[in-house]
């Protein structure tokens, strides 16, 4: 539903023109975790994963803004590399809901070229969050993704309802109720539960047992891959959530793969992504990202019941079994 509701803030000056999109703007008030009504395990990691919020509202408002996607590329240069990549996620969601409610041509195709190098996976992502605001342009808005990626965009969406609906999804509602369609979106779920629970993997851990033995396996990934790319988590923390996973810490590994791999192909991989890939991988976060990378050769792309997506992550996790295995004793 838009615009969505928020607190008074001081907005960035507009000109005439752009003075029609001042509804849609979104406050970083919307980030607060005590506006969210999340948990807080401790002031630091709800600094860092409010500032994560604040950084993809402040990339939503300059994509909602923009002209053209090398005006949002340039802006993303001033945010932290660190942050950058929660953005780029924004950004796209602003490109596709600028793209929706104008008669402009649709910008979104070309923000995704222009960040494919480097963040392509997050854009992705962020198409999922316009999707779930704007459900009529779905298939406009798929139409424009590619084809492996797409997916990324249901786990957006997961993302989307667990961090603004916590309570709705946590009683197990679910947008997309079937097809694999249903599955990335859990793993969007899992991703959302370490922001809903303020960091705390013992209270995630909690929450996932909560969901159907079915859903958990990508609930799981979700977590991994938000624990290694957030950050705020410690050893302990990785060690905790793989005892906790059993029969599900390849499906967990497999989520912090995906995140090194994301932020390697960003640039260098921070401190917090290379912990979690020592504690549950005992290899560095390049080394990680390098895995995903082969685990992705020679997909086929065809027409089949199991989407190259999920090949993919099946691969992927399958690689890291003994790793995974030796990092859990």
């Amino acid at each position: 539903m838009i615009p969505l509701p928020f607190d008074p803030f001081d907005p960035p000056v507009l000109s005439p023109p752009k003075m029609l999109w001042r509804p849609f703007l979104l406050s970083p008030l919307e980030a607060g975790f005590e506006r969210r009504g999340f948990a807080s395990s401790s002031q630091e990691r709800t600094a860092q994963l409010e500032t994560i919020g604040k950084a993809f509202i402040e990339g939503y408002n300059k994509g909602l803004l923009a002209r053209d996607p090398a005006e949002v590329r340039q802006a993303s240069m001033d945010v932290d590399p660190f942050f950058r990549g929660f953005a780029v996620e924004g950004s796209a969601m602003g490109v596709a809901v600028h793209d929706a409610l104008s008669l402009r041509r649709p910008v979104l195709p070309e923000l995704l070229a222009e960040f494919d190098p480097d963040y392509t996976y997050l854009a992705h992502v962020g198409c999922g969050w316009a999707m779930a605001r704007l459900p009529w342009r779905r298939g406009p808005i798929l139409k424009a993704l590619d084809p492996l990626l797409r997916w990324l965009a249901f786990d957006g969406m997961g993302f989307h309802d667990t961090y603004f609906k916590p309570r709705r999804v946590l009683s197990l509602w679910r947008r997309v109720g079937s097809g694999y369609a249903a599955r990335a979106y859990d793993q969007g779920v899992g991703r959302a539960l370490w922001f809903t629970c303020g960091g705390s993997v013992e209270d995630a851990v909690r929450t996932i047992q909560r969901f159907p033995l079915t859903r958990q396996r990508d609930l799981w990934a979700g977590l991994g891959l938000a624990m290694a790319y957030a950050g705020c988590g410690g050893r302990s923390d990785f060690r905790i959530a793989l005892a906790a996973a059993e029969l599900n810490r390849c499906h967990f590994a497999q989520g912090i793969a995906f995140a090194c791999e994301a932020r390697a192909r960003a640039g260098v991989p921070p401190p917090a992504a290379n912990l979690a890939a020592m504690t549950v991988c005992e290899m560095s976060a390049l080394e990680l990202s390098e895995r995903v990378r082969v685990s992705r050769e020679d997909l086929s792309r065809g027409d089949r019941d199991i989407p190259d997506y999920e090949v993919w992550r099946s691969r992927t996790s399958s690689s890291l079994t003994v790793s995974r295995l030796e990092a859990a004793e």
